[in-house]
């Protein structure tokens, strides 16, 4: 299975944001173990990297993103 991953999905995620983090847990869960293949927009990164510089460093950020 194939799915799109929302920038809102990935930062429920990074920032553990209720109530939503436990189901975006899950996603990216079910994506880092190969049962589905998890893609996001090319232009999430640069954005959820501009909404994270409000709570994490440059290298934070990068570690969180990779």
């Amino acid at each position: 299975m194939e799915i799109l991953v929302d920038t809102n999905v990935v930062l429920d995620f990074l920032l553990h944001r209720e109530p939503f983090y436990s189901d975006a847990r899950d996603i990216i869960a079910y994506c880092a173990k190969n049962e589905i293949n998890g893609y996001i927009a090319f232009h999430s990164v640069p954005n959820i990297d501009y909404i994270l510089r409000k709570v994490a460093t440059k290298e934070k950020r990068k570690a969180m993103l990779r």
